[in-house]
């Protein structure tokens, strides 16, 4: 197995969502691996036995994909059905006192205005997520027993999914990770249950279904398996809430991982963060010309000294037509070109790789490898170009006394006039800075990619407080005051090529107390000093960490949609954005900023809304039109049998079949004229309303 290839099984990572983790998760050592976690296409039960036949672990099964685990040994030339070329599983990286004042949210849990309280009772609320502690005072009931009633701990690469679901077993587990506490923070935020330090969670009253893993694709799909079928063995509504992200992709859905994720946002709401990097200059997007017939842009590591880098960066064609790459080593010191790949011919499917085992010049610069591909997806009939390096240089930057580099890795890509990219830096081990000459990346694509399905919740943050109290005494500045009641900067956002607008809605996430995970504080004593509070209660001591990011502000809003199920058990997830949607706050400072998304959540008057005790009208999701794609006709189904025009249009928004307008109740559109790829269907009611749906032939 060469190098490159094995550490893109050990450490293509998606990030949990916070800002500010006290701790880095510890490096994990090669020899420990075992199985590559991935979603494989499998067409039927033979195929599945098949591969469980050659050592293949399949955890579930969803339509044509599951959730399996493949043996690192099997041999490395063989490519099963949905894994990528370089089979590449990909993998998350991972207070409420102030938050639950904002917009009345705490009035849902005292009743303030409407019937009853709500605090979720009646729901099963679960996450996937490193770091949790279910010992917390946070998840503690009046007698002192712990709410979570199962615990799933997964390790996809040794193949161990370990379930836990009595209280015996709950209450003698330990934590899965001493070294963060990002899962606990987290789980507080949705459910905490403990008043007595101020920091309880948006949904005090719901069950916990509790999930840890190294988040891989495969682990956190399995996660919400296990949240969804605890759900229903109690016959309770169930929300999920992901605070994971990662940013190479296609950004419009269509990954194994989003489709898995959209199957299963029929049976349980999903809330998912919209990452951190609204700030970060690594994305682009470009349409080659004449005039610009191509982009350069220089890498950087994320320790920022460039001696090491390792990670990916890929670029995704509008459609079919294909995006090259050439490879560059970039002189910081002289601020020039040293050393220039070899051409090759992007015009078709290609795959090459330069290392310094077979390149001479090369090697003067770096020791390594780079490896780029590129090929036309066959899940949404895209282009795409992957770059991935694994390199060191060892020459310091004269400037710097010895502190960074002088050579760093450059890419430039290029089409013929016409042809769209988006360029996306990993933003977990690289980032991006200009290259001489050269537009700056930006951030109008820096929602996550896991988050661009359909069937989810899509959180932003916004900002709620710059101090914080110090369990030492005093008080800690985080940040300015008046950024206070400002959107997040950091907060992810973007306008898909479908045209969906993310996020769904921002809600608090900078800064926020919340529990800590106590095996994280007994694992290094010196933290204590860092965390905001302490409870003491019967000889014992939890305390209360601050975080910051979409990681807080996605569990406020998963708790709070817990309260709407309580109030109307039976809502989907359409019913769910159509609430959001429906009382989303527009009264915020600097209006024209897009990481607004599509408003801030007001929790309270969308129980009120649900409540049907509010003046906003609510319709149904069920009364809207929808569709249904079935192998190569679109069956549309208009409840209200309402005046209709339907239009199906290509990607680059132009149109590919007639406009026809119908008022049945059920019709039929035939897209057997179509060409594979990716389409967009239209309905449009004569007051202008529209409902829209993506789909991929």
């Amino acid at each position: 197995m060469n190098k490159i290839y094995k550490k893109a099984i050990l450490a293509a990572v998606v990030s949990v969502c916070g800002l500010f983790p006290f701790a880095a998760r510890a490096a994990e050592s090669e020899d420990e691996y075992k199985y590559i976690p991935s979603i494989l296409i499998v067409e039927d039960d033979a195929e599945a036995a098949e591969l469980e036949s050659r050592g293949v672990i399949i955890w579930h099964r969803r339509a044509d994909m599951a959730l399996a685990l493949v043996p690192v040994d099997m041999p490395a030339p063989e490519k099963l059905r949905g894994m990528s070329r370089s089979p590449r599983p990909r993998r998350a990286v991972p207070a409420m006192d102030e938050a639950r004042k904002m917009f009345g949210a705490y009035r849902m849990h005292t009743g303030e205005g409407i019937s009853s309280p709500y605090t979720g009772k009646g729901v099963v609320v679960g996450f996937c997520d490193t770091g949790f502690d279910p010992d917390h005072i946070a998840f503690l009931d009046a007698d002192g027993k712990s709410r979570v009633k199962r615990l799933v701990y997964y390790d996809e690469p040794q193949g161990i999914r370990k379930v836990l679901d009595t209280p015996e077993e709950i209450a003698a587990w330990t934590t899965d990770n001493d070294g963060m506490y990002h899962g606990t923070h987290v789980a507080n935020i949705m459910t905490g249950s403990y008043t007595g330090a101020g920091y309880s969670g948006m949904a005090p009253g719901a069950e916990i279904v509790a999930a840890t893993s190294k988040l891989y694709d495969a682990g956190i799909l399995s996660a919400c398996e296990d949240i969804i079928e605890y759900a229903k063995s109690v016959g309770k509504p169930a929300v999920i809430n992901l605070s994971i992200g990662s940013y190479n992709g296609p950004h419009d859905g269509s990954t194994l991982f989003n489709r898995y994720m959209s199957l299963l946002g029929e049976e349980a709401i999903i809330c998912m963060a919209a990452g951190n990097e609204g700030n970060t200059k690594a994305f682009y997007q470009t349409t080659f010309s004449a005039d610009k017939p191509d982009w350069r842009v220089l890498l950087y590591s994320s320790n920022w000294t460039q001696f090491d880098m390792y990670g990916m960066t890929d670029a995704w064609s509008a459609d079919s037509r294909p995006v090259g790459v050439r490879l560059y080593i970039f002189d910081e010191y002289d601020r020039k070109v040293l050393w220039e790949g070899p051409e090759f011919d992007c015009s078709g499917p290609f795959e090459v790789s330069v290392s310094s085992d077979s390149d001479a010049s090369f090697a003067g610069f770096m020791t390594g490898e780079i490896r780029a591909r590129g090929y036309v997806s066959d899940l949404n009939g895209r282009w795409v170009t992957e770059v991935e390096y694994d390199t060191h240089t060892d020459e310091p930057n004269p400037s710097s006394n010895g502190a960074w580099a002088r050579y760093i890795i450059g890419l430039g890509f290029y089409g013929e006039p016409g042809v769209h990219a988006d360029v996306s830096a990993d933003c977990q081990y690289t980032w991006t800075r200009v290259w001489p000459g050269y537009d700056w990346a930006g951030s109008d694509l820096s929602v996550s990619d896991i988050a661009t399905g359909e069937n989810i919740v899509v959180v932003g943050m916004y900002n709620t407080r710059s101090s914080l109290p110090s369990v030492m005494g005093g008080t800690i500045d985080r940040g300015s005051p008046e950024d206070v009641g400002k959107v997040n900067s950091g907060s992810g956002y973007g306008t898909l090529i479908d045209g969906r607008v993310l996020p769904h809605t921002v809600a608090p996430g900078c800064f926020i107390v919340s529990a800590c995970n106590g095996h994280y504080l007994e694992a290094a004593p010196s933290r204590i000093n860092y965390m905001n509070a302490v409870t003491e209660l019967d000889g014992k001591s939890w305390y209360w960490a601050s975080d910051g990011g979409t990681s807080m502000a996605t569990p406020y809003v998963a708790g709070s949609i817990a309260c709407w199920l309580e109030a109307k058990p039976d809502m989907t997830v359409d019913d769910v954005l159509e609430v959001i949607a429906a009382v989303n706050s527009h009264d915020y400072p600097d209006s024209g900023n897009p990481r607004h998304g599509q408003g801030w959540f007001n929790p309270y008057e969308g129980l009120r809304l649900v409540l049907g005790e509010t003046g906003v009208e609510y319709v149904a999701a069920e009364d809207k039109p929808r569709v249904c794609i079935s192998g190569n006709q679109a069956q549309i189904y208009n409840p209200g049998c309402r005046k209709l025009t339907v239009t199906v249009c290509g990607i680059d928004g132009r149109q590919t079949i007639s406009s026809r307008e119908i008022s049945e109740a059920i019709s039929t559109v035939d897209l057997s004229g179509l060409t594979k790829g990716m389409y967009l269907l239209t309905m449009q009611s004569p007051d202008g309303t529209q409902v829209s749906q993506k789909f991929i032939l």
